[in-house]
C-alpha cells in the first residue's frame, strides 16, 4: 500500500493544483518536521496516517514555496522531490502551487488519485478473490490497467456523478497477491513506485473478509405477515377472532386477530409453489400481544396463536424439501412493555434486576415515555440498552435456539435505532459463527454503505429501488431511475449487489396496486423491473393477486383466498416472470449495463456468459424513438413476438427480449 501511494505523492512533490497543500514522508520515524518559507521557517510537525505514511498539511496561495524536513533531529530534502534550489545558500526543495486545475484526459497531469485502505478500494471477498476499485475526478485520466500475479482478473469502468472509478475483479491462487495501476494519461504512464509492487496477504488481511450466501443471490422472496396470511389451526384463536373476508375498520386492522397463523402456511405449500417463490420472510413469530408481533413478549417462544415449536419445525421441514429458505425477523432495538425484565422493572422499581437493560428516565417506572426511552416514544415498546452484556448474552442465547431449528437467516429490525458496532461487532458474528451460509438483512431505508464496511449485514431491504421503481412505473424520468439506482449499484461492495432485497412493498407501506393509482400498465412495468432488476426479488404477500391497501394497517388486511377476486392478469404475470427469472442466469446474478435513456425510455441488458436478457421500458404515454440493433432474433417473453431490431418503445409498456 505504502509503495503505492508513493507514486502519487512523487506527482504531488512537484505539483499542486489546489489550496491545500500535502507533504508526505514515507519511511519509519519517530518525529518528521517541516520547515519552509510558508512556516517562517519554524519546525511545524507532521502526523502519522493509518497507513503509516507520515503527513503534513497546510493551506498555500499560488506561488512558489522553498521546504525541507526534519527527521529524527536531522534536516533532509524531501526524498519524494528532485526538484529543489538554493535559497538564502542553502538547497531547499521546491513546490509549485499552481491556480485549480480542471481535469482533461491525455494531459499528462492528474489531480487526484482516490485509493486507500478501505472497503471502498480494497475489497476481500475470501481467500484468492478480492475487489480493486482506484478513482480519478471525471475525464482525468485515459485509462488504467492492473498488472498482478493474478490467475484471473475482470475490469470493469464506471462513470459517476463527479468521479471514474475503475474496479478490478481479482481471482489468485496465491496466498500473496502483487499488483499494481498502470495509469494512462498521454504520453505518460504512471506506476507503481520503482517498478514495485504491493501486496495483498490473503493470510492476514487488513480488511476482514465479506462473502455474502451464494443461495441469496437473485433469488425470489415472499414476505409473510403471519396474523393475516391464512388460518390454518381453529383450535389457536383468540376468542374474539374477526371475519377473515372483512368488512374491515381501521381499528380492526391495528387491534384486532384474524386467525393466521404457521399451520396456514404450511397449508399454503403448494400455492406457493405455483408462484414460484424460493424464499419465504416471516414478519415476527415470537410471542407478542399485539398482531404485528413487534412489542415481543418472549423471544424464545413461539406465539401461541401462531402455533407451537412442533409445528414450526414441521414448516421448515415442509420447505426445507422445496429448497424454500426460511428468514425470521429479529427485533432487538427494543421489547414489548411486558417482556419479562420491563416487567420486573414496573414491579420491583429500583430493587429490580433489570434496571440497566433499559434506559429509566425517572421512578417510579410507570407506563410512560416520560419514565423510559422508547421506540418512537410508544411506551408499548422501551428501548432496550444492547451495551448491557446480559442483554448481549440473552440474545445470543436467541439466535442459537432458532437457528438449531434449520432456519436460513435474519432479516433484522429498525438497525439505524442502534450504534453500528453492535451489528458488526456482535450479531453478525453471533449468526455467522453458528452458519456461516445464513443469510443477514438489514431494515434500513436510505443508503447503507456504512454497514457494509465492517461489515454489519450481507444485505439490506432496498427501499431506494423501491422509490426509484415506483416513481418511475408512476410516469418519471428514465434518467432519474438510472441515476438513483448506479448510486448504489456504483457503491455498495460487488458481492452484496445480487442479494439485495428490492421489494415494492412490505407491511410498513402502502401496496404496489394503491400506490400506482391500480393502473396496470404501471404495475406491470414496476413488477418488471423488480423482476429483472439486480437483486433478489422480495413479494409482499397478495401485491400477487392484486390486492390494494393504504398505509398501516390497511396494507396489513388478510389475503384474500378467495379466487375469484383475484386479478388473475396480475397473478399470471407473476408467475410468468418468476418462471422466467428462475430460469435465467442472467437475471441473477448477470452483469449490468444501461444500453439507452431517452426521456421516459429505459433499455439495459443482464448477461451472464451466453445468456443475455434485454429489457425495454417506457413510463409514458408517449411512443419514444430508440433504433436499437440486437445482436441477432430476440424473443419477447410477453407477447411471443420476435425482432432483430427494436425503433420504437410503445407507450406505456414493457419488452423482455432473450434468444432462444
Amino acid at each position: 500500500m505504502k509503495k503505492f501511494l508513493t507514486l502519487f505523492m512523487i506527482f504531488l512533490s512537484t505539483f499542486i493544483f489546489s489550496n491545500k497543500v500535502a507533504f508526505f514522508y514515507t519511511k519509519d520515524a519517530s518525529m518528521v518536521k517541516i520547515i519552509g518559507n510558508f512556516t517562517n521557517f519554524e519546525e511545524k510537525n507532521f502526523k502519522k496516517t493509518t497507513t503509516g505514511i507520515w503527513k503534513y498539511e497546510i493551506d498555500l496561495k499560488v506561488g512558489k514555496y522553498f521546504y525541507r524536513y526534519i527527521v529524527d533531529g536531522k534536516e533532509i530534502l524531501d526524498p519524494l522531490n528532485t526538484n529543489y534550489e538554493e535559497y538564502d545558500g542553502k538547497l531547499y526543495n521546491i513546490r509549485k502551487v499552481e491556480e485549480m486545475y480542471i481535469p482533461q484526459k491525455g494531459d499528462s497531469k492528474i489531480k487526484d488519485i482516490y485509493f486507500d485502505v478501505s472497503r471502498k478500494y480494497i475489497n476481500p471477498v475470501k481467500s484468492g478473490e478480492i475487489y480493486l476499485s482506484i478513482e480519478f475526478d471525471k475525464s482525468d485520466v485515459e485509462d488504467v490497467s492492473l498488472i498482478s500475479n493474478a490467475d484471473k482478473v475482470e475490469k470493469n469502468f464506471y462513470s459517476l456523478k463527479d468521479k471514474d472509478k475503475y474496479v478490478f475483479h481479482i481471482f489468485t491462487k496465491s496466498d500473496k497477491l502483487k499488483y499494481l495501476f498502470y495509469i494512462k494519461d498521454g504520453e505518460k504512464i504512471k506506476f507503481g513506485y520503482n517498478d514495485s509492487f504491493f501486496t495483498f496477504d490473503f493470510k492476514h488481511p487488513q480488511i476482514k473478509y465479506f462473502d455474502v450466501p451464494t443461495w441469496s443471490k437473485g433469488r425470489i422472496y415472499y414476505q409473510i405477515f403471519p396474523e393475516r396470511f391464512k388460518n390454518g389451526d381453529k383450535t389457536n384463536d383468540y376468542v374474539s377472532t374477526q371475519n377473515w373476508n372483512g368488512p374491515y375498520n381501521r381499528n380492526q386492522l391495528l387491534f384486532d386477530f384474524f386467525g393466521g397463523d404457521l399451520q396456514g402456511v404450511i397449508d399454503s405449500k403448494e400455492y406457493l409453489k405455483e408462484l414460484g417463490i424460493e424464499g419465504i420472510y416471516f414478519n415476527p413469530i415470537f410471542e407478542a400481544d399485539s398482531t404485528h408481533k413487534y412489542d415481543t413478549k418472549d423471544y424464545l417462544k413461539i406465539d401461541p396463536h401462531f402455533g407451537t415449536e412442533k409445528v414450526f419445525k414441521d414448516l421448515i421441514n415442509t420447505f426445507k424439501k422445496e429448497n424454500i429458505k426460511i428468514i425470521l425477523d429479529g427485533v432487538f432495538n427494543h421489547t414489548g412493555s411486558d417482556f419479562f425484565a420491563m416487567k420486573e422493572n414496573f414491579e420491583k422499581q429500583k430493587k429490580s434486576n433489570y434496571l440497566d437493560w433499559y434506559f429509566i428516565k425517572k421512578f417510579p417506572i410507570i407506563k410512560s415515555a416520560d419514565n423510559y426511552e422508547c421506540w418512537w416514544n410508544y411506551s408499548d415498546l422501551p428501548k432496550l440498552n444492547i451495551n448491557n452484556s446480559q442483554v448481549r448474552g440473552y440474545f445470543d442465547e436467541v439466535l442459537g435456539k432458532w437457528m438449531s431449528f434449520g432456519i436460513d437467516g435474519w432479516r433484522l429490525d429498525a438497525v439505524d435505532q442502534i450504534q453500528t458496532s453492535f451489528w458488526s461487532n456482535f450479531i453478525y458474528p453471533a449468526i455467522k459463527n453458528t452458519n456461516k451460509d445464513a443469510l443477514i438483512v438489514g431494515e434500513y431505508w436510505k443508503d447503507a454503505s456504512d454497514y457494509f464496511k465492517d461489515p454489519s449485514f450481507d444485505s439490506v431491504m432496498n427501499y431506494i429501488f423501491r422509490d426509484s421503481a415506483i416513481s418511475y412505473a408512476n410516469g418519471g424520468n428514465a434518467r432519474n431511475f438510472v441515476n438513483t439506482t448506479n448510486s448504489y449499484l456504483n457503491k455498495y461492495p460487488p458481492q452484496v449487489l445480487n442479494s439485495l432485497w428490492n421489494m415494492l412493498g412490505s407491511h410498513d407501506t402502502e401496496r404496489i396496486f394503491t400506490m400506482l393509482h391500480e393502473n396496470l400498465w404501471s404495475l406491470k412495468i414496476a413488477v418488471g423491473l423488480q423482476m429483472t432488476f439486480v437483486g433478489a426479488p422480495v413479494i409482499y404477500y397478495g401485491d400477487e393477486i392484486g390486492m390494494t391497501g393504504g398505509d398501516d394497517p390497511f396494507c396489513r388486511k388478510p389475503f384474500t383466498w378467495d379466487k375469484t377476486k383475484w386479478n388473475m392478469d396480475i397473478f399470471n404475470y407473476y408467475k410468468k416472470l418468476i418462471e422466467f427469472r428462475k430460469n435465467h442466469k442472467a437475471l441473477r446474478e448477470g452483469s449490468y449495463k444501461v444500453l439507452k435513456t431517452k426521456i421516459s425510455t429505459i433499455v439495459f441488458e443482464r448477461v451472464f456468459n451466453e445468456d443475455k436478457v434485454i429489457i425495454i421500458t417506457n413510463s409514458k404515454k408517449i411512443k419514444t424513438k430508440i433504433d436499437l440493433s440486437l445482436d441477432g432474433k430476440y424473443k419477447d417473453i410477453l407477447t411471443g413476438n420476435e425482432y432483430t431490431k427494436i425503433n420504437y418503445a410503445n407507450p406505456r409498456s414493457i419488452m423482455i427480449l432473450y434468444k432462444e
